[in-house]
C-alpha cells in the first residue's frame, strides 16, 4: 500500500503544483526519484515532527495542499498538540500519512507500534480517519482525502499487500463486502485482512458461514443499519487495541441509532506490548491470528 500511495502522490504532484510533500526523515528510498523530479514540492525537515506539523499547517494556510509522511507514531502521537491545534482546530486540508499501522513494525518494539492511534485520532473533531485493507482501497482513500477540504489521517502498512477487490471503482464511504456468507458478519480493516481467508476456511470446517466486510473509512457517519440488519451476530477484528478502535465506533453507532445487535470485538489487549517477536508471533500471542479468531467466533456462537 505504501508504494500505491507514493505513486498517487507523484501523479498528483505532476498535475497540481499546490501539492507539497513533507517527509519527516522517513521513506527515504521511496522518495528518491520524487526529490529529483519535484525539488520545489518536497522537504525533509528531519526528526522534528512538531515543526513538521506546524509547517504543514502554514503551507495549507497559504493555499498549498500539504502531505506529511512519516512512520505512524510520529505522525499523530508525538506531535498530537500540533495536529490538534494547528491542523484540526483550524480545519485545514492537510493529509497525514502514517506507515506501519498496527504492529507492522514488529519486532521494533512499542515505540514503533500504532495500536491506539484510531482512538487518539477520534478525539480530534474534523479529522477523517482512513484504514485501507488493500492497494485499491489505499488509492481511493488518498483520492478522497485529496479532494477533501478537511484534515485526513491515512494509516497504512508498509509491505506489498495484495489486492482483495476485483472492482477498482469502490465507494470507500460504505462497508465493502469481500466475501459473502450468511448469518454472521466480520468487519476488518488494514493489514489484518490477510487472516481472513484462513478464518473462513477454519469456520467452514465447522459448518459456520460468515460474511467479511472491510471498512476503509472509520466513521460513525457510515450507514451501517442496512448491512447489520441481515446478520444475527456481529464481529470486529483489528490490529489495534480492542477498546477505542473500529469495534468501539460500531458499538457507538448501534447505541446512538438504537440498533439492538450483539457485537463482539477482537483486537489487542489494552496493555503495553513487552513481548518481542515478529507480527505473526504477536498476533498469535494476542489471539488475533486466524485460528484463534475462528475458535473464538465458534465459542461465541455456541
Amino acid at each position: 500500500m505504501r508504494n500505491t500511495i507514493a505513486k498517487e502522490i507523484i501523479k498528483k504532484a505532476k498535475e497540481d503544483k499546490r501539492l507539497y510533500l513533507i517527509a519527516g526523515d522517513a521513506g527515504l528510498g521511496v522518495w528518491d526519484e520524487y526529490q529529483v523530479d519535484f525539488p520545489n514540492q518536497y522537504i525533509n525537515p528531519g526528526v522534528n515532527e512538531q515543526c513538521d506539523i506546524g509547517f504543514a499547517a502554514g503551507m495549507a494556510l497559504r493555499g498549498h495542499k500539504p502531505i506529511f509522511y512519516n512512520i505512524a507514531p510520529f505522525v499523530l502521537m508525538r506531535p498530537y498538540e500540533q495536529v490538534r491545534n494547528d491542523i484540526c482546530y483550524q480545519n485545514l486540508p492537510v493529509i497525514l500519512i502514517g506507515t506501519g499501522s498496527g504492529i507492522t513494525y514488529a519486532p521494533a518494539g512499542h515505540t514503533h507500534y500504532v495500536v491506539e492511534d484510531i482512538g487518539l485520532a477520534r478525539t480530534m473533531p474534523n479529522l477523517d480517519i482512513f484504514s485501507p485493507a488493500d492497494p485499491i482501497e489505499a488509492k481511493k482513500c488518498f483520492e478522497y482525502a485529496y479532494k477533501s477540504h478537511k484534515p485526513s489521517y491515512i494509516r497504512i502498512p508498509k509491505s506489498g499487500e495484495k489486492c482483495i477487490h476485483t472492482n477498482k471503482d469502490i465507494d470507500i464511504t460504505k462497508p465493502q463486502i469481500i466475501y459473502q456468507g450468511k448469518d454472521n458478519i466480520l468487519f476488518v480493516h488494514s493489514s489484518i485482512v490477510d487472516e481472513v481467508e484462513s478464518i473462513i476456511s477454519f469456520l467452514k470446517e465447522e459448518g459456520v458461514s460468515i460474511t467479511i466486510a472491510t471498512v476503509p473509512m472509520l466513521s460513525t457517519s457510515y450507514n451501517f443499519k442496512e448491512i447489520l440488519e441481515d446478520y444475527s451476530r456481529i464481529f470486529t477484528l483489528e490490529e489495534h487495541y480492542a477498546n477505542g478502535g473500529f469495534g468501539t465506533i460500531l458499538m457507538e453507532y448501534c447505541n446512538n441509532n438504537k440498533i439492538d445487535k450483539k457485537i463482539k470485538k477482537f483486537g489487542i489487549k489494552n496493555e503495553y506490548i513487552h513481548k518481542i517477536g515478529n507480527r505473526d508471533y504477536l498476533r498469535k500471542y494476542y489471539g488475533i491470528d486466524a485460528k484463534s479468531i475462528a475458535q473464538s467466533i465458534l465459542q461465541e456462537l455456541l
